[in-house]
């Protein structure tokens, strides 16, 4: 029986290859979702991921990416709403002017729920 993949969303993927590199070292079910690259439709059944983690830049716009930050908007009121578990949703998304509460509030989401145990065993 295979497990249900986490799913990682990100935008610049420079920065993610240490991140895929691990889970892959570690064996973790995850599949890569391209900000810039991805649709999908709101009728379709609901995606089948573990988790949905968030990493879509506030700053894509300078790499010619601004779009992907309104369809990420949307895209994660959609799997949320379908029951999908998400870290960093869309209160993070709307807060993201913060910059000095982000990485406190991300600290305190991944200690509440002991997400990061779970999915790096």
């Amino acid at each position: 029986m295979t497990s249900r993949p986490i799913a990682i969303y990100y935008e610049e993927p420079d920065w993610f290859r240490p991140l895929f590199a691990e889970l892959d070292a570690r064996g973790i079910n995850y599949v890569k979702l391209n900000a810039a690259c991805l649709s999908f439709d709101p009728a379709a059944a609901r995606p089948d991921f573990s988790l949905f983690f968030n990493r879509m830049s506030a700053s894509a716009y300078l790499r010619g990416n601004g779009e992907a930050i309104f369809f990420t908007h949307s895209y994660l009121a959609y799997l949320e709403t379908a029951g999908v578990r998400v870290l960093n949703g869309s209160p993070m998304v709307l807060n993201e002017n913060d910059l000095r509460a982000r990485p406190r509030s991300e600290a305190a989401i991944l200690r509440r729920r002991c997400l990061l145990a779970r999915c790096v065993q």
